[in-house]
């Protein structure tokens, strides 16, 4: 079997450094996080944790539709991606409930991870099919 060209390659680097950067960010020190500012409308946090696991989602959305290893992840890559972002949230929020540096798990925050990877997941399959 040959090598996949590199116009099929997953950009599996780009997922998994975001998500490196996601746990960097979630289990720093509290008092080692700068300030956040105060919104009127929607709290930076529930905003920050969307953000960042929308941007999760539709990195590996795209990097598990490009990988030719296993073909049912091409086929059931939302599913897989929206179980396994959830779970990547809880056990965040597990993490810093457990751990001694000033954070706390929320319910609330595994709910906004979960909603961004939601949303990331439905516009990545969007873009694909609109383009497809």
């Amino acid at each position: 079997m040959s090598p996949p060209t590199p116009r099929r390659r997953a950009y599996l680097a780009l997922p998994v450094a975001w998500a490196v950067f996601i746990l960097v960010l979630t289990l720093t020190p509290a008092n080692q996080m700068p300030p956040q500012p105060r919104w009127q409308l929607l709290s930076f946090d529930t905003a920050a944790h969307a953000g960042v696991f929308w941007m999760l989602a539709v990195l590996s959305y795209f990097s598990a539709r490009r990988q030719l290893t296993w073909p049912w992840l091409q086929r059931h890559c939302v599913w897989v991606l929206l179980v396994a972002g959830v779970a990547f949230g809880l056990l965040i929020e597990l993490l810093q409930t457990t751990m001694a540096v000033g954070r706390h798990g929320e319910w609330t925050d595994g709910l906004s991870d979960a909603i961004g990877m939601g949303l990331g997941l439905l516009m990545a399959w969007g873009v694909r099919h609109k383009f497809s």
